[in-house]
C-alpha cells in the first residue's frame, strides 16, 4: 500500500475524462433529437390542420378564393393560404420551426362536382 505513487490519482483522472467525454457527446445529441422530435410533431399537427382547413373550400361553395389567414397552433403562428391551381384547390401552410427555419407544406384538393 505504501508504493502506489499516485496511481489512484491517475485512475481518477482517466475515469473523470471518460465520463466527461460521454456527457459532452450525449447532451448535444439528446438536445438535437428533442428538437427534431418537436419539428416532426409540429409538421404532423400542422399538416392535419391544413387538411381540416381545406375541407370547407372543397365542399362549400360560399368560400371565396384566394384566401389567407393566420392561426396559432402549439404556440406557433401558422399562415394558411388557399388558391386555385388549374382544376384543384391548393392549400399551403407556412411557419417557423424550432430551429428558426421557415417551413412550407402544400396539399391539393379536387373540387366537388
Amino acid at each position: 500500500m505504501n508504493n502506489n505513487k499516485g496511481f489512484t490519482l491517475i485512475e481518477v483522472l482517466v475515469a473523470s475524462s471518460i465520463i466527461f467525454t460521454i456527457v459532452s457527446t450525449t447532451v448535444p445529441i439528446t438536445s438535437l433529437l428533442l428538437k427534431d422530435r418537436e419539428i416532426l410533431s409540429d409538421r404532423r399537427i400542422i399538416t392535419s390542420r391544413l387538411h381540416d382547413e381545406l375541407q370547407p373550400f372543397l365542399w362549400e361553395k360560399k368560400k371565396t378564393l384566394p384566401s389567407t389567414f393566420i392561426k396559432t397552433i402549439s404556440e406557433t403562428p401558422v399562415k394558411f393560404h388557399f388558391s386555385y391551381k388549374e382544376k384543384l384547390i391548393k392549400g399551403c401552410a407556412e411557419w417557423e420551426n424550432v430551429k428558426e427555419r421557415n417551413e412550407k407544406i402544400c396539399i391539393y384538393g379536387l373540387l366537388e362536382k
